[in-house]
């Protein structure tokens, strides 16, 4: 059962213990193993991230993003680091959070029953019983105690977490004003209007949902402008800065990594969208007229190329790369979906078409045969292998 799932001769527990909202969207944390989480006994080249005093391990890290696999099991190599820094982003905010409720003196508890009854659900979804849980934990000489002492530590930091977050709204209201505007907005030409009482409590919950987490998120924001964050990760670094704005320091980040050693077609990818994000357009088609005689069967490159050259307002020339990507993009449904929708978006109708007629006979195909779309080199088999493709 955990096979696959294994680090240093350590099982890395695979588990969602709880849903940790954040800025960066639902993300589902395992436990942090207790043999694997000293930062005391780290460098700081061994963290992939530092946040204040406190440190992310690759450990750490490779767990959790273990735990989302799922939501990235269709994604395209050019997807795969912003989802990787969005998990980073995930546990860098839990750690600010996990700080304040420090400051705060929030002291929480967890019974046992609930303890038990974590376990009972997680080894449910895995369909697993106790035995052989305990089974796999002692061959990789990780006890149940210590399996049951995780469980309870992730349950005690979630609570501190969930009330962090709910101390920075706990006085935020809405009043009959915002609730009666918001009435006349979704049903002022309704022919089916119904009367304010039957709604009310709707629009009102819905209101404050959307101040709360509006708030939230403004505050969160702050939390993490003024804590002390260091990326070490080479490749996460590099796009953080370009997610952020911070072209240069992308441009000069993504350049070592292709220098350094043989580079995906990502981080080409993400050096010329620094290149056009800094406005140095001639800079940005080098790159990808680069990356393209490296990886000239690619189809997401050329699908990226593309979308850069209709950016730019070269239709002719969109279309033609857009043209190539579909020739490579072989019997991949998904690959022909994103370019159909790319057809459309510069108004290239008849290719458009074209391309929903592949994916309709894609999926007939499909049908018939009841296997599932070829996969392709350019979509990762599994998230470990794209990490170390990238590291």
């Amino acid at each position: 059962m955990f096979d696959n799932l294994r680090n240093n001769s350590k099982i890395v527990v695979y588990i969602v213990v709880a849903a940790f909202i954040v800025t960066g969207g639902l993300m589902g944390f395992g436990s942090y193993m207790t043999q694997n989480s000293g930062n005391n006994r780290a460098t700081q080249s061994q963290y992939i991230a530092q946040v204040n005093d406190k440190g992310i391990t690759p450990e750490q890290y490779l767990s959790v993003l273990r735990s989302n696999a799922s939501q990235a099991s269709n994604l395209t190599q050019t997807q795969v680091i912003p989802f990787r820094l969005n998990v980073l982003n995930a546990m860098i905010e839990r750690e600010i959070l996990l700080t304040e409720a420090d400051k705060m003196d929030i002291n929480v508890e967890v019974t046992d029953q609930e303890v038990e009854e974590e376990i009972s659900e997680i080894l449910e979804q895995n369909d697993m019983t106790k035995e052989e849980l305990e089974e796999n934990l002692s061959s990789q000489e990780y006890t149940y105690e210590q399996f049951k002492n995780d469980i309870r530590s992730n349950m005690v930091n979630s609570k501190k977490v969930n009330q962090v977050k709910q101390s920075t709204y706990s006085n935020i209201e809405v009043s009959e004003e915002e609730i009666k505007n918001r009435y006349e907005e979704l049903y002022n030409e309704s022919e089916d209007k119904p009367e304010l009482e039957e709604v009310r409590t709707n629009i009102k919950e819905d209101l404050l949902d959307k101040k709360q987490n509006q708030v939230y998120s403004n505050w969160l924001e702050n939390k993490k402008t003024e804590a002390n964050v260091i990326i070490n990760d080479p490749v996460l670094f590099a796009y953080n800065a370009l997610d952020k704005g911070n072209y240069q320091v992308a441009i000069d980040s993504f350049k070592d990594l292709i220098d350094s050693e043989n580079a995906s077609v990502s981080i080409y990818t993400y050096l010329a969208q620094a290149y056009s994000g800094a406005e140095q357009y001639e800079q940005a088609s080098d790159i990808y007229d680069t990356a393209i005689e490296e990886f000239p069967e690619n189809w997401e490159l050329r699908l990226n190329y593309g979308d850069y050259l209709a950016e730019r307002g070269q239709k002719e020339k969109a279309t033609e790369q857009y043209l190539n990507a579909s020739e490579q993009a072989g019997s991949n449904i998904y690959a022909h979906y994103q370019l159909f929708m790319a057809f459309n978006n510069i108004g290239a109708n008849d290719e458009a078409e074209k391309e929903m007629d592949k994916i309709t006979e894609l999926q007939q195909k499909s049908q018939e045969t009841e296997q599932q779309p070829e996969e392709t080199e350019d979509t990762p088999t599994s998230i470990e292998e794209e990490i170390e493709s990238n590291q």
